[in-house]
């Protein structure tokens, strides 16, 4: 998509900004692992939101690189 108004440089702080927050819900969520043995359905929804948070960061890291190789 073609963007009026926002610039590479915008790009890259929104990309830059949505980076931090990702890793400090990641950070967050990994303070406060529920048990396996306790609660497996709780586990596994938490496990799957840790997952989730890293393949976005993952992707969004990809992104960031090729915005900056042009």
């Amino acid at each position: 998509m073609e963007y009026e108004y926002i610039t590479e440089e915008d790009k890259k702080v929104i990309i830059d900004n949505q980076l931090k927050q990702l890793e400090a819900n990641h950070y967050s969520l990994s303070l406060g692992e529920p048990s396996k043995l306790k609660d497996i359905n709780e586990h596994m929804v938490w496990q799957q939101q840790i997952d989730l948070l890293e393949n976005t960061i993952t992707n969004l890291r990809k992104h960031k690189i090729k915005l900056e190789n042009g």
